[in-house]
């Protein structure tokens, strides 16, 4: 794969000032959209949060915001955040059927571990960060990363008492720094790193993948980034290849650039709140958060991992558990067309 060397000038390379500056990326639901929501509530609220689809969770004017939302996270900035939905109203259940209803317009959700759950709660369960144990599970500052879906959602269920800030920067403005200071560091980026799967390999396959999977992939004259550096570090080790001073100065500068002032935003999302994110223009992270005492209070998301087929992906870029993997989330056996008991 060749190395790009030219900046990327096009909507996805913002910066913090940019945002606030044209906050297009913002959507807000109006008592219209609301009594759109409530109706097709009535119509799922027997069914189990994943069995609702987008044709029996009908939009009407909704769908149309929907759909610029869409073409601003898939063409735009990469981001958007839908505000008002007042879930301090709502049962949590209910709160999720309207999120997943609305995701569904948006993209199919995929699965986010190897529990094949498709619906993920990101919130404190008591335990400490490591060992075995994902950060969005406690209360930990999360360094940057990218999900490995095409778009991850969040809706805002309670905001901790303080702190949880979500951090977001452009993958897309941190390649023009490498462009512009780095230029040397480039190729190990886009050479890649194995990945280290944190046992969701699939059965029979390596617990790394299979290949070096590239940071910044270049596809169809589109530039995406994959970025992981809690998989990639335990990859050095597991793959027996320790990294070269050149790899490590190429990841140190990508966190320096993900952390920097002037390219990172930061967003306090409250409750009502729904971000949706495209994790190949854009990583996140979070600060560490203090929590209320009250069960009913403590900080919850709800989180979708979304596939959209948008964007155009090099097959080393998308395959992160081996072939034929690409954009379904945590891949599981029967997914890929491999039989359990012929990998036993």
């Amino acid at each position: 794969m060749g190395t790009r060397t030219t900046q990327v000038t096009d909507a996805s390379a913002w910066i913090p000032a940019t945002l606030e500056a044209d906050q297009s990326w913002l959507f807000r639901l109006d008592p219209e959209a609301m009594n759109e929501l409530e109706q097709a509530l009535a119509a799922v609220r027997q069914l189990p949060v994943t069995d609702i689809r987008k044709e029996n969770f009908p939009l009407g004017r909704l769908a149309d915001m929907l759909r610029a939302v869409s073409a601003q996270v898939e063409e735009g900035v990469g981001m958007a955040v839908v505000r008002g939905l007042p879930v301090l109203e709502y049962s949590k259940e209910d709160a999720a059927r309207i999120f997943w209803g609305m995701g569904c317009h948006l993209g199919r959700p995929v699965h986010q571990n190897v529990r094949a759950h498709l619906l993920g709660h990101v919130r404190d369960e008591g335990v400490k960060y490591g060992h075995g144990t994902r950060g969005y599970n406690t209360s930990a500052k999360l360094n940057f990363h990218t999900d490995n879906c095409d778009v991850v959602g969040l809706l805002c269920l309670r905001a901790a008492r303080s702190g949880g800030l979500s951090r977001i920067t452009s993958s897309t403005s941190i390649f023009n720094r490498f462009v512009a200071q780095r230029p040397d560091l480039l190729p190990a980026l886009f050479d890649g790193f194995y990945y280290d799967l944190k046992g969701e390999h699939l059965p029979g396959r390596p617990e790394i993948s299979d290949h070096p999977i590239p940071v910044f992939s270049e596809e169809g004259g589109k530039l995406s980034c994959r970025y992981l550096r809690n998989a990639i570090e335990p990859g050095f080790v597991k793959s027996g290849r320790p990294a070269t001073p050149q790899q490590t100065a190429a990841l140190d500068f990508f966190d320096a650039q993900a952390t920097a002032p002037d390219l990172c935003y930061e967003m306090e999302l409250e409750p009502g709140d729904m971000q949706f994110l495209n994790n190949h223009v854009i990583v996140h992270s979070r600060t560490a958060f203090v929590d209320h005492e009250d069960e009913d209070r403590k900080r919850h998301l709800l989180r979708l991992w979304l596939r959209t087929d948008h964007r155009p992906l090099a097959p080393e870029f998308a395959d992160r558990f081996g072939p034929g993997t690409a954009r379904l989330g945590v891949p599981t056996p029967e997914e890929v067309g491999l039989s359990r008991e012929a990998v036993r």
